[in-house]
């Protein structure tokens, strides 16, 4: 009975620590990533027991300074490399996102990237596309960080096609420019001398 008592407690620790994201740290920049649903369109299939898996993963990126001095601003490159379930076929999505000043000591917390997936789910059976990441940290033309999903993520990136971004439905639409309105009444030309 002692035992079993302490198994649930176990179990829950357990499993909140290999949920957690792991942390790395170069150059005063700790990096802390997560895969995150951006975009969901799951649909069942004929049979009650089989789910269609249809989504835009993307990737929760916790930044912090912890370095002595403010951190200026630069560019994050994102690269995305997405392994198909079904015929093992790599797929790369990649972009770059602006990164603003981190004074000492400042955390951050910013979604970027985006790359569809799909899967199946027949009852207790799940087949899915696994992702694997890689961002580049810059400043101007000085690479000041890099971090990856795998050790062997350049091998990856060498097999990878490339294909389309697809749109990123958490970034807020910015309002589309509109020109000057024109006058109410013309005015008349002058009158020549």
């Amino acid at each position: 009975m002692r035992f079993s008592s302490l198994l649930l407690p176990l179990c829950a620790l357990a499993l909140v620590l290999t949920m957690q994201a792991r942390a790395e740290e170069k150059n005063g920049l700790q990096v802390s990533v997560q895969k995150v649903t951006l975009d969901r369109a799951d649909f069942r299939g004929g049979d009650v027991n089989i789910e269609n898996l249809d989504r835009t993963m993307g990737l929760r990126v916790t930044l912090r300074n912890t370095s002595f001095k403010d951190i200026n601003d630069g560019e994050v490159t994102w690269e995305i490399v997405k392994r198909k379930w079904d015929n093992a076929a790599l797929e790369l999505t990649t972009g770059t996102d602006k990164l603003q000043p981190l004074h000492k000591g400042e955390t951050v917390e910013i979604t970027m990237g985006a790359a569809r997936t799909s899967g199946l789910i027949n009852g207790a059976v799940l087949r899915k596309d696994e992702l694997d990441w890689e961002l580049i940290f810059r400043q101007g033309a000085k690479e000041i960080a890099r971090f990856s999903s795998k050790s062997n993520f350049q091998t990856l990136l060498k097999r990878a096609a490339l294909v389309p971004t697809p749109a990123n439905p958490a970034a807020e639409a910015a309002p589309a420019a509109t020109a000057a309105p024109a006058p109410a009444t013309p005015v008349p030309p002058a009158p020549a001398k």
